[in-house]
């Protein structure tokens, strides 16, 4: 306590200019509040002020100032404490840090974004180096190389016929350039599944994945076809899966590699061969398929089923396509997402973006974020309805609803450690301190009306405005009504004022006199 209470002295005092203005300010507020504290003073100032000259206007100002003066420090001392206040909450309830996010990323797996099957053919040639020994007076070597099939004969240099020294044969591949994937079906199913670590919550989610290829040889020539899977993440579990090529088990075949899957199919001239891969893991935040780049394909599929986060509440990945459907118009869920790429060239991705997760105690953070705005409001409608009527304002009353606005929120706070939600701690704490400052406010005020208004302040502000600061698609229209609200009263109290003192100066018409 003693900590938080020193943080939020020095937090409210600043530093530089801050600092001096605040040094000086809570000076003459502490001579201004002992000298209140005599009564001989509380006398002789009374009296000074009564005074119609200059010394009693200015006796006035220097009263209205000091009250201006108590009013400042009180409102910038308990800011700082809500300001505090939220910082601590927000180190306790939902703090994502990078060493808990790396952990995650440990435990839970990284981004999927899964490339497309790579695939490159070859073919077998035999490579002949052949050394020779020219029939010149240095006896100088060459040598020369070609393809086995070249048949190449030794040719005569300067009408000599040179001497085979050597001859060397390398067999070797020789890459067949030509459009590998024929077609692709990819289907996806993504279901939400957060992850919580360090009392922070994250886009956590499963995964599912299911690729066929039709790769074609439409070469003439026998080759080998080269596949390499890359897998979506350099760490994760990837469980079930599966290989099949032409409906047989292949994941034997395969070795891994450079977190990927490499193995090697013959294929004969003008022959297809069907890829099926499959596989379950779950990841983070976002998931992606990358298509190759500028690549025509004949046919191109992508469908993916979304399970468990709603279609307002999605989004794309900075680089990814938007699908066939509009996400305004699905209404059940699970929903299908289709992607269609026949005969068409994109350097676009195929992706969706997880809602980022709401953090425990979400809404109080928020509120805790917001509740300066919430206490300057409450002193402008303790103050300026006063203002208005005439009454006095007292900045000890002011200060002391402005405390039991600030205990609202931190007594929030600490009800979220202990029960789970947002609606039982709002209430339990709007109810306890709504109820305690009312009843303050009645039994202190002068007038009735003024107790009732400042019982009414303070329940709008401990209760209209946190529900219009949870409401975030909808804060700015509920605050322009609570303005336009405040405007008409403090309106209608000037019109009412205005009527009061004109009646009050407006000579009395004589009753006239009837004679019979």
């Amino acid at each position: 306590m003693y900590e938080t209470l020193m943080q939020t002295l020095r937090g409210a005092f600043g530093s530089g200019v801050l600092r001096l203005a605040m040094t000086t300010a809570a000076a003459v507020s502490a001579l201004g509040l002992a000298a209140c504290a005599c009564p001989s003073f509380r006398e002789w100032f009374g009296g000074r002020r009564a005074q119609p000259d200059w010394r009693g206007r200015l006796a006035g100002f220097l009263g209205g100032a000091f009250k201006v003066l108590l009013i400042f420090l009180a409102a910038r001392i308990l800011i700082q404490a809500l300001l505090q206040q939220s910082a601590a909450f927000t180190r306790e309830h939902g703090r994502i840090t990078e060493t808990n996010r790396s952990a995650v990323l440990m435990k839970w797996g990284s981004p999927h974004e899964q490339p497309e099957l790579r695939v490159t053919f070859t073919r077998k040639r035999i490579w002949v180096t052949r050394q020779l020994r020219l029939n010149d007076e240095k006896g100088t070597v060459t040598s020369e190389s070609f393809w086995k099939e070249d048949d190449r004969p030794v040719q005569a240099v300067d009408g000599r016929m040179p001497a085979v020294i050597n001859v060397r044969e390398e067999e070797r591949d020789e890459p067949v350039p030509q459009k590998a994937i024929e077609s692709a079906d990819v289907e996806i199913a993504v279901r939400a599944n957060p992850r919580t670590l360090g009392n922070a919550n994250y886009a956590g989610y499963d995964d599912e994945w299911k690729l066929t290829y039709r790769v074609a040889n439409m070469s003439t020539q026998d080759v080998t076809a080269r596949m390499v899977f890359p897998l979506p993440a350099a760490t994760g579990l990837f469980d079930a899966m599966y290989l099949r090529l032409d409906g047989g088990d292949a994941l034997e075949q395969a070795e891994s590699w450079d977190e990927s899957l490499v193995w090697t199919r013959p294929m004969s001239a003008n022959s297809r061969c069907a890829v099926e891969i499959g596989y379950r893991s779950r990841g983070l935040e976002h998931l992606r398929y990358i298509p190759k780049r500028m690549s025509q394909t004949g046919h191109y599929r992508i469908a993916m089923t979304v399970h468990g986060i709603p279609p307002h509440a999605l989004d794309y990945p900075i680089g990814s396509m938007p699908p066939a459907e509009r996400l305004v118009d699905i209404r059940s869920e699970p929903y299908t997402l289709t992607w269609s790429l026949d005969n068409a060239l994109t350097s676009y991705d195929v992706g969706v973006k997880l809602p980022q997760a709401k953090q425990p105690a979400y809404h109080i953070a928020r509120l805790l974020e917001q509740a300066p705005v919430g206490l300057l409001l409450l002193f402008l409608l303790l103050a300026l309805p006063r203002l208005v009527a005439g009454a006095p304002v007292r900045p000890g009353e002011m200060a002391l609803l402005g405390a039991a606005y600030v205990l609202f929120y931190t007594f929030m706070g600490r009800l979220a450690g202990l029960t789970a939600g947002f609606a039982a701690p709002f209430t339990i704490a709007a109810a306890v301190l709504t109820a305690l400052a009312g009843c303050f406010a009645l039994r202190r005020a002068e007038r009735r009306w003024l107790g009732a208004q400042d019982a009414l302040s303070f329940a709008a502000l401990a209760i209209l405005y946190p529900l219009a600061v949870v409401d975030a698609q909808r804060t700015a229209f509920w605050m322009q009504l609570f303005c336009v609200a405040g405007l008409l009263y403090l309106s209608i109290l000037m019109v009412m004022r205005r009527k009061k003192v004109g009646e009050r100066w407006l000579p009395k018409a004589p009753i006239p006199s009837i004679s019979l």
